[in-house]
């Protein structure tokens, strides 16, 4: 409603056709409005056509003016893509301060007169704020102990959190930590996917309902089989939405896909990870590989070969497809009463028998560590490896191991949550941040 009415304002104020109208900040300040008000009054214009925005001169009233031919210029249009990246990469961190205009100048190699341009854009654009010499993400909505927001994660039949990987501790620990340096209050929900229920940490039933002081939810689908049941919890939520998306990112359900206010993360199902991994080796003059993977059967071990190979690396698979993920190996060996880990040992022994070649690329760490002490079992020299999850074992063994950023998906997704308009609607739906390999043999 109060969109509406702002929009009757601005529309009934006179501009006359070609006239530049105020920024989205001078608006508010007119209007004693806030700038996300604002900043939403003029994307309906523009969608309207009531309005045009052009980049680097601001907006216009009906049409830009023929007297000056104002094009998109080439060097903005190329910060602004560097800039997207950078948030998705981490190099910008949503809850931080960015870089001096010094060091955004030598970053994306232009002159700090063009940076300062480029970011008092964002200023009027609502996206940043100033304070001071100090630019900062514009966060929406004041975040203080009475506001919280909701982690949901899968739990047993009792409500009791299940945490069984490195990488799902290293998510509640980053949650934890950064949710407390912001202030904010994060309330534990446990989805049980076999009943298909949500519960509170004391093993009472949870049921979703909209509440003014919850600031929106971050869904975990770690080991979640069908997320749509999970999803349909929240069909009628109005807050907004996170998702740690642990599957293949085209994968998401159409119930949700593209849908407001939703925003998916997902840190370890592309062949991004291979092909970082790739470029590592190419760089470390290794090569050619062979890649070891017990897990072939899934999405995630046929992209990360598809990777390492896209990044030029000549690749010589050996790939078990029986098993889609270690949980999947894992749930196997135990109903049939044998050892998982014995069991992973067979394996690579047997994938190990086709091997000619000295450098190793593996699926996952445990497969990495398992390769090394057959080696060691052998009585043979430990080869080059390199794995996937920079867990504490690759540093227990001292191999090289690809890290998700785990971090920036954290902040991200809680970035979206307190600021979903301003943040989430300058970049797609599937966010999938970047991580590196972890050196340990430098």
């Amino acid at each position: 409603m109060l969109i509406e009415e702002v929009k009757k304002s601005v529309m009934n104020a006179g501009f006359k056709d070609g006239d530049k109208m105020p920024s989205v900040r001078k608006m508010a300040q007119q209007l004693k409005l806030s700038v996300t008000t604002i900043h939403k009054v003029y994307k309906v214009l523009a969608a309207e056509g009531q309005i045009k925005l052009v980049q680097g001169k601001g907006c216009f009233w009906g049409n830009v003016p023929t007297a000056s031919v104002i094009q998109v210029d080439d060097v903005y249009s190329s910060i602004e893509k560097q800039f997207l990246k950078d948030l998705e990469s981490g190099y910008l961190n949503a809850f931080e301060q960015l870089p001096s205009t010094g060091d955004l100048s030598i970053r994306y190699r232009v002159s700090p007169y063009i940076i300062k341009k480029f970011l008092n854009q964002k200023v009027e654009q609502g996206i940043l704020i100033r304070n001071g010499r100090k630019m900062f993400f514009n966060e929406e909505r004041t975040v203080d102990s009475s506001n919280y927001i909701m982690f949901v994660h899968r739990c047993d039949e009792r409500g009791r959190m299940r945490i069984e990987s490195e990488r799902e501790s290293d998510v509640f620990r980053t949650l934890a930590r950064i949710a407390g340096e912001q202030n904010i209050v994060v309330h534990f929900i446990g989805y049980h996917e076999k009943s298909n229920r949500l519960f509170h940490p004391d093993g009472s039933s949870f049921v979703v309902k909209n509440d003014s002081r919850c600031l929106g939810a971050f869904l975990s689908t770690w080991l979640v089989v069908d997320a749509q049941r999970l999803f349909a919890h929240f069909a009628h939520f109005d807050s907004p939405i996170s998702v740690w998306w642990e599957y293949a990112p085209d994968t998401v359900p159409l119930s949700v896909r593209n849908k407001k206010k939703w925003a998916f993360y997902n840190v370890a199902f592309g062949k991004e990870a291979g092909l970082i991994v790739g470029q590592y080796l190419k760089k470390k003059k290794i090569g050619p590989v062979h890649y070891v993977s017990p897990y072939h059967l899934s999405f995630w071990s046929k992209a990360r070969l598809q990777g390492v190979q896209d990044a030029g690396v000549e690749v010589v698979p050996l790939v078990d497809d029986r098993f889609a993920s270690p949980f999947d190996l894992k749930n196997y060996t135990e109903s049939e009463g044998l050892d998982s880990q014995v069991f992973l040992d067979q394996m690579i022994e047997q994938l190990l028998s086709g091997a000619t070649l000295k450098h190793f690329v593996c699926s996952n760490d445990w497969v990495a560590t398992t390769l090394i002490d057959y080696f060691r079992s052998k009585g043979k020299e430990v080869p080059y490896v390199v794995g996937f999850d920079d867990t504490i074992d690759s540093y227990r063994y001292v191999f090289d191991s690809f890290a998700f950023n785990v971090g920036t998906m954290v902040k991200e997704a809680l970035y979206h949550i307190v600021a979903p308009t301003i943040y989430a609607e300058q970049r797609r739906q599937m966010q999938a941040p970047l991580g590196r390999v972890v050196s340990k043999n430098s």
